[in-house]
């Protein structure tokens, strides 16, 4: 399965890099709720955040593929029945790579895949922290899929729901833990390279 997503990654660089009639490059952030789908349990969901690049590329009248390279802070909040409460944080490398599809010169809806890395996890249990991260699988991967506006300005709006397809936890057959998360980013294209006349979105 890893082998298939590294290869994957390239292939969709180059394709669309061979077709594209405009090409960005943006710094977004913004705010990440996130949770987890463990069987049996209801976990609340914690605060984090992400930050990173992302790369429109214009492939048609009003689409275009963007990739993302992005730092990610997820968790989840775990209450037990005396009262205890346990969480859990992560922090991820992730590519998401989406098709946005436009219904006006600004807003669109997107959908894709999403890649992920794990830098860190831990885990907190009342007053004591630990490491956890070799409790958890190196990569995490599902799909993605959302709104936002893109306006002339450059300022790029995006609302995103995530949920993951493989699970989170090595050696899980009872919880089958997987990442949920839902963000908010607000994005800058700081270059915009020449587009096309053909390229309706913002000519």
């Amino acid at each position: 399965m890893y082998v298939r997503a590294f290869i994957l990654i390239p292939v969709l660089a180059l394709s669309s890099l061979s077709q594209a009639q405009s090409t960005g490059l943006g710094l977004k952030g913004g705010v990440v709720l996130s949770s987890t789908k463990v069987l049996g349990q209801r976990p609340a969901p914690l605060v984090g955040g992400t930050m990173g690049l992302y790369f429109p590329w214009g492939i048609g009248p009003r689409v275009e593929l963007q990739p993302e390279l992005l730092a990610t802070m997820m968790g989840a909040e775990f209450r037990g029945n005396e009262g205890a409460q346990r969480t859990l944080r992560s922090v991820y490398v992730q590519l998401p790579v989406t098709v946005k599809v436009y219904l006006s010169n600004a807003f669109h809806f997107s959908g894709g895949y999403q890649f992920g890395w794990l830098l860190h996890a831990g885990e907190r249990l009342g007053d004591d922290q630990s490491n956890v991260t070799d409790q958890y699988r190196s990569m995490d991967m599902g799909f993605v899929g959302g709104i936002g506006l893109d306006l002339r300005s450059g300022v790029d709006l995006g609302l995103r729901a995530y949920g993951g397809m493989t699970r989170a936890l090595r050696n899980d057959e009872t919880l089958f833990l997987k990442n949920r998360s839902a963000q908010f980013t607000i994005g800058y294209r700081f270059v915009q390279f020449k587009r096309k006349k053909s390229f309706y979105r913002r000519r």
